[in-house]
């Protein structure tokens, strides 16, 4: 069917590469459904988009715009959004909506739907004002405040996260709908002046949880059933598409070199905004770690410095699709976009979450069988070496590549593709069955 503006569809996405990338996967899927994509990023993102060799127009402020509002560095600010995001929704990006809503405009003209990733909050407010359907992307299983699949994180230590009775169940209810009441209370205020100035009724849902009033005739989970089963609580529209793939990369010939010099390393990597939550100490100990366990290590450090060496190799930056299968093991952060990348690898994992959605993603791991998790916080060499070795003690690595091989065949982002594709054709979205992610 050939291209028509009446099928556009207008994808955006707020936050870290972990966002990104699944985003950007599943726009160049859905090129090739024939859909016209319409991407509207953050002006720093377009630049990786167009490495993609996707179009994306630039919609909201720049990292450097966001620093000075806060008047905080890139890493006080991810520091904040880690301890709370709360000061930064309500003093910059929820000021900012209407801007940002208005920017989208010309992006809505002619598109079948909007959709859009938790924190893009100016995306159902545009699909709303525009008269159309909005598709959350939802990345982490963290974010459906499931009372049956109960999520890890802070604040919710009173929270069962496999409650195997009614009583469990309930409690569990009961304490997820105080957690809404607070989100609410902190941003319902806000929000409601920045509607109101949109000529928009109040919200109904929960910010950064429900997208409000809009359409939604289709949730995406981007996530893999094998990581986290759609819950049996979970809203009708959810449909679990599988992690979609990762970008394309390929290791540097110096990075290959180095690799084939030596026996696999240990891997390590904080994430695209992490880097420096655990300071310069945390890569210290993980140094101090690799040495002595006798591995060679490779440091995804960013800008953070880094102990020097023959047996280092630090990297401010590199593919983990082709880097992780090569690593005798992989500390990281847990964020949602490594944690896929950590799982198809099959190799042994040592999570150290920093915040948000991390310490359920670092949980879910170690049910799977493939991790141990020290929170960074607390994370040593000493610790370190002791929670890994009995991790690799036990790790059964046939189980790892089966899990592996069990995500590695879902095609996330045609999945989404195909649903998406459904909703610009104003038809059902297909099943929710299991299977429906399996390219």
């Amino acid at each position: 069917m050939p291209r028509s503006r009446r099928r556009a569809i207008v994808l955006t996405a707020l936050g870290s590469l972990g966002d990104l990338f699944p985003v950007l996967s599943v726009a160049r899927a859905l090129e090739k459904t024939g859909v016209e994509c319409r991407l509207a990023l953050p002006p720093d993102n377009c630049d990786m988009a167009r490495r993609w060799g996707l179009p994306a127009v630039p919609v909201g402020p720049t990292q450097a715009e966001v620093c000075e509002r806060l008047n905080l560095s890139p890493d006080e600010v991810a520091a904040s959004i880690f301890r709370d995001p709360s000061p930064m929704l309500n003093r910059v990006m929820i000021p900012m909506l209407p801007q940002l809503v208005a920017q989208f405009g010309e992006l809505a003209q002619g598109a079948a739907c909007i959709a859009g990733t938790s924190f893009a909050l100016h995306a159902p407010l545009a699909a709303e004002r525009a008269g159309l359907p909005f598709v959350p992307l939802i990345l982490q299983p963290m974010m459906l405040l499931s009372a049956t699949d109960g999520p890890t994180g802070r604040n919710l230590g009173p929270v069962i996260h496999s409650p195997q009775s009614r009583t469990g169940r309930a409690w569990n209810r009961f304490y997820l709908a105080i957690g809404r009441q607070v989100l609410k209370h902190r941003h319902a205020g806000p929000l409601r002046r920045v509607r109101a100035d949109l000529d928009l009724p109040p919200h109904r849902g929960t910010p950064l949880i429900d997208p409000g009033n809009p359409d939604v005739p289709l949730r995406l989970g981007l996530w893999s059933h094998t990581f986290a089963q759609r819950p049996a609580d979970a809203p009708p529209e959810l449909r679990v598409t599988g992690f979609p793939p990762a970008p394309d990369g390929d290791l540097t010939h110096d990075v290959r070199t180095w690799l084939d010099a030596g026996p696999p390393p240990l891997v390590v990597t904080l994430g695209s905004i992490a880097q420096g939550q655990g300071g310069v100490r945390f890569w210290e100990e993980a140094v101090r770690l690799a040495r002595a366990m006798g591995l060679r290590a490779v440091l995804l450090h960013g800008q953070v410095p880094v102990p020097k060496g023959d047996d280092l190799l630090p990297l401010s930056y590199a593919a983990h699709a082709p880097l992780f299968p090569r690593a005798a093991a992989v500390i990281h952060h847990g964020g949602i976009g490594t944690t896929a990348e950590a799982v198809r690898a099959g190799r042994p994992q040592l999570v150290c979450p920093v915040g948000g959605d991390q310490p359920d993603n670092a949980a879910r791991l170690v049910l799977l069988k493939v991790a141990a998790t020290i929170p960074v916080r607390r994370f040593t060499a000493e610790r370190g070496m002791a929670a890994l070795r009995i991790l690799l003690d036990q790790f059964d690595y046939a189980h790892a590549a089966e899990v592996a091989e069990q995500v590695g065949e879902e095609d996330g982002a045609a999945v989404a593709a195909r649903l998406l594709e459904s909703v610009a054709r104003s038809d059902r979205p297909a099943s929710a069955d299991p299977e429906v992610s399996k390219s």
